[in-house]
């Protein structure tokens, strides 16, 4: 008997050290990440995007591959500082990779959304700037589509309901479908938003057309490659012959 104790209390310390090594890990990576989250966070809310993505580079180590959501949530934030740090190439192929990834398809709703608000946004401004660094129609062309698309799948998600989002996403489909519509002189005279600014002076055109050829020979990514909705595409407006 005595035997049988001594044994049990030298396996005593056993399920502690396997947990430590397996699930103990797992939830400490989770927490120090969390703790990067957090101050990512703050520092997106001081507008510090550096701090902000070295916070999530940060978050993304200590998580590893153990939590696939969490690796799109981080995907996600760290396009999110790419395209404020003025990352425009950066974040033009994250946002289209993240999207494209299968696992979206089985995140909540709310969380596709809010990717494909940023990619309506990103690849929104990007037209912007490649037009006014006078790049070629078919160049920017397919950035003002991808904006239209994204923009687009969420009016029509939304078009049953009313209130201040359901209205901010038909203005934003609205401009993305002026963005083709007008001419290159009515560009000019409107300001670059804020926002969009950051993807000016680095010869954004010459890098696009660099890494991926002429984009516009190939078709756009994303959903909505049918008819547009009513009001909400080329059925409302043609688009205009600029540069």
């Amino acid at each position: 008997m005595r035997r049988y104790l001594v044994l049990a209390w030298l396996l005593l310390p056993l399920p502690v050290v396997v947990l430590h090594y397996g699930r103990g890990q797992q939830w400490l990576a989770r927490d120090q990440a969390d703790g990067f989250i957090k101050q990512a966070r703050t520092a997106e809310q001081a507008g510090d995007w550096k701090l902000a993505d070295e916070c999530y580079r940060e978050a993304d180590k200590a998580i590893g591959k153990q939590d696939p959501e969490m690796n799109l949530r981080l995907d996600l934030a760290r396009v999110r500082t790419s395209f404020h740090l003025g990352e425009a190439v950066a974040a033009i192929d994250g946002v289209d990779r993240l999207l494209d990834d299968v696992a979206m398809t089985v995140m909540p709703r709310e969380f596709q959304n809010e990717a494909r608000a940023l990619a309506g946004r990103i690849h929104y401004y990007a037209g912007w700037v490649m037009r006014l660094e006078g790049a070629k129609r078919e160049l920017w062309m397919e950035e003002a589509e991808l904006s239209r698309q994204n923009y687009r799948l969420l009016s029509e998600q939304s078009a049953a309901q009313t209130g201040e989002a359901a209205g901010k996403q038909r203005e934003d489909l609205e401009a993305a479908v002026q963005l083709q519509r007008l001419s290159l002189t009515e560009l000019m005279a409107r300001p670059l938003p804020k926002e969009g600014r950051c993807m000016s002076d680095q010869g954004l055109s010459e890098q696009m057309a660099k890494r991926r050829g002429e984009r516009g020979k190939k078709p756009g990514k994303g959903e909505g490659d049918g008819p547009p909705a009513n009001g909400a595409g080329t059925q409302r407006f043609e688009p205009g012959s600029g540069s």
